[in-house]
């Protein structure tokens, strides 16, 4: 009776902490992200598939504060990551950045993302890719507007 109830504990504690978080998978496609917005809560994981020739990284700035940022091996399959700040996280893979392999994941439901406007004034700092991570930054933008309707 005792080993039941320790197995039943077990399994509702085990169910209880999976409806916290969630795990999202990014997937590299040849020069792009899919999906390129993710959408997240903060304590989810994100991991990142199909990278070979890839790597993923925080762009500078364009994390929200306090924010871990990241910057994985090239290549580096099931690559993960906990985001635990509300916000947006701009992220590139560094070798194809100019074909458009820019993402975003954001953190949480604030309208628009706390840090939208660091992530703004951070852009002019962007010297390659400038215009595929605007516009990711304005893809960004429709869909948290789109989320908000919905």
């Amino acid at each position: 009776m005792k080993m039941a109830r320790f197995f039943v504990t077990i399994v509702c504690i085990s169910f209880i902490g999976s409806t916290y978080a969630a795990e999202h998978v990014v997937k590299g496609v040849v020069t792009k992200w899919r999906p390129m917005i993710t959408f997240a809560e903060p304590g989810d994981t994100v991991r990142f598939i199909g990278m070979i020739g890839h790597n993923t990284v925080v762009i500078p700035g364009m994390i929200p504060e306090n924010a871990v940022g990241w910057d994985s091996k090239y290549g580096e399959e099931n690559f993960t990551i906990t985001v635990t700040e509300e916000g947006a996280y701009i992220f590139k893979c560094t070798p194809h950045i100019t074909t458009g392999m820019v993402g975003a994941i954001v953190v949480g439901n604030a309208q628009p993302p706390q840090n939208l406007s660091s992530i703004e004034e951070s852009l002019a700092k962007v010297t390659i890719g400038k215009r595929m991570v605007a516009r990711t930054i304005k893809k960004m933008k429709s869909a948290v507007l789109a989320r908000s309707v919905n």
